[in-house]
């Protein structure tokens, strides 16, 4: 939770003091918000529970909507998103935010606020991929020779029919530990890590 004091200095920054709808949002604001994390835009509009207000921070997107009786909130990382469509027409804009397990349309009167908020969001999620995919990879473990196995005297005793058909195939002990340590070192797959679609659609009237 952030004091009070510090929301309001953060949105005379970017200038989003004034707003002229959206009280009851930003008054949530410094219990959504962690320690340290900073907001970069704020804006009003419409998505399809009504109205509600954006908010694009240094770590994720927040939709806060506030109404009497009931609050919600939408929490949207920026190496969860997928796509982010913009759509200007003649009286509105739009952007569309797409993740791996919904999309959210948000639409505003502000063409400009929204189409920065839009490259900001974009920016975001390029750099934590770029992040991501220059992460320096764990050393690998490389064994300069195969250790020494003693043989069972017996288990040579035993007939090769009882040992099974793959008994006879030879095992080199250090392509098993190689293999083995190329596995641990692999990084986990993160399904969010995929390439970020960008798409602008501008009304002719722009």
């Amino acid at each position: 939770m952030v004091h009070t004091d510090e929301v309001k200095r953060q949105l005379v920054e970017i200038g989003a003091a004034n707003l002229m709808w959206g009280r009851a949002e930003i008054r949530e604001l410094p219990r959504v918000l962690f320690e340290g994390e900073c907001l970069n835009h704020v804006l009003n509009g419409r998505y399809e529970g009504g109205f509600a207000l954006l908010c694009a921070t240094d770590q994720r997107v927040i939709l806060i909507d506030k109404k009497p009786f009931y609050l919600t909130l939408e929490d949207t990382r920026y190496e969860m998103i997928s796509d982010v469509q913009f759509n200007h027409r003649l009286i509105d804009a739009s952007i569309c935010i797409g993740t791996v397990h919904k999309r959210l349309t948000f639409r505003a009167y502000h063409h400009n606020k929204l189409r920065d908020l839009s490259n900001f969001i974009q920016q975001k999620a390029m750099d934590s991929r770029q992040q991501w995919q220059q992460a320096p990879a764990a050393p690998m473990v490389v064994v300069s020779s195969p250790p020494q196995i003693q043989p069972n005297p017996s288990l040579s005793a035993l007939p090769q029919a009882a040992a099974g058909a793959d008994s006879s195939l030879p095992v080199d002990p250090v392509k098993g530990i190689l293999a083995a340590t190329q596995t641990q070192n692999r990084p986990p797959i993160n399904p969010y890590k995929m390439p970020i679609m960008i798409r602008h659609r501008v009304s002719r009237f722009y």
